[in-house]
């Protein structure tokens, strides 16, 4: 499956709302962008780039504080 604006709002992981205001974009727009993704500007494209990428950072990020010992065996901050 080729990787386009809609495959790429698809892996978001959130509501379209929280896309549409990281994009920058109304909820409207971005239906319709997702709708007809060869409508999609380069820009726009771009940003969705920077979104994932963001998001993705900040997923390893919360992986990382997870598998983190912390003050109990389970890695979870709490004794067990």
């Amino acid at each position: 499956m080729p990787l386009d604006f809609k495959r790429g709002t698809d892996l978001f992981l959130g509501r379209r709302n929280e896309l549409a205001l990281a994009l920058g974009i109304e909820t409207e727009e971005l239906d319709g962008y997702r709708r007809q993704p060869a409508t999609v500007p380069a820009a726009l494209v771009n940003r969705l780039a920077e979104v994932l990428m963001e998001r993705g950072r900040a997923m390893v990020r919360v992986g990382e504080l997870l598998a983190d010992p912390g003050d109990g065996p389970a890695g979870n901050g709490r004794p067990d």
